[in-house]
């Protein structure tokens, strides 16, 4: 059993900027009272299942007091870093995640950092239920095109550069984990048990995975996560 959300907050957020495009971050540590509660309740929850879209793994849903504690507590400082106030937010979902896909099932758009969605009113947190050694989140900037995030007025634009890219490069293979001929990286924040980041769904972003990466599908020592997203009423 999950206990209810508490109002107190023992943490101290903190605020970064990165890239030529300033995109903000927000980082917590600390975030849950008790983290191990979360894992227990995935433990006992017993249904995962492959994700759709780009995620390359597994995911089920976390409990909806996930989310309520985000906005209970983090509202203000959403409000102050990415402009968006309580009465614009629609919903937090909310997913437990771990990557599942080994590097031969890849598709090529899991091998290059993504957006998770074009709208940078739109946030995006990943809680770690892990450590740094299980990799943490890194951000990108495109080399073609110059994009750290994209919008929808860029968006066109972004696919005709990374065709170029494809056709340049050839196919991209493998997780990537740092510069390459076609992104450079711009940020990089470890994981952290108990940690969370909070990020807008338009910036270019990717886990961190190792090329030895283990696989491991235990969430008491894999690479075990939270993935939420917030949405802006438009």
């Amino acid at each position: 059993m999950l206990s209810s959300v508490k109002t107190t907050t023992p943490y101290t957020p903190r605020i970064a900027v990165i890239g030529e495009e300033q995109q903000p971050l927000l980082l917590v540590d600390d975030f849950w009272p008790e983290p191990n509660q979360l894992l227990q309740y995935a433990l006992q929850q017993g249904a995962v299942n492959p994700a759709t879209g780009l995620y390359p793994g597994l995911r089920s849903p976390a409990p909806p007091i996930f989310g309520q504690r985000v906005l209970a507590q983090l509202a203000p400082h959403i409000q102050h870093v990415f402009g968006l106030t309580a009465a614009r937010i629609q919903r937090v979902e909310s997913y437990y995640a771990m990557v599942a896909t080994p590097v031969a099932q890849l598709s090529a758009w899991q091998c290059i950092p993504h957006f998770d969605r074009p709208k940078p009113d739109d946030l995006a947190i990943v809680y770690y239920l892990c450590h740094a050694q299980q990799g943490g989140t890194s951000f990108y900037r495109h080399r073609r095109s110059g994009f750290e995030a994209i919008t929808p007025e860029r968006q066109a634009a972004y696919q005709r550069s990374l065709s170029d890219d494809f056709q340049q490069y050839g196919t991209p293979k493998g997780y990537i984990n740092g510069d390459n001929a076609m992104f450079a990286r711009i940020a990089q924040v470890p994981a952290r048990f108990n940690r969370l980041l909070l990020y807008r769904c338009s910036s270019l972003h990717s886990g961190d995975i190792a090329t030895d990466y283990p696989f491991d599908l235990d969430p008491r020592s894999g690479r075990f996560t939270i993935t939420a997203f917030i949405t802006a009423r438009d």
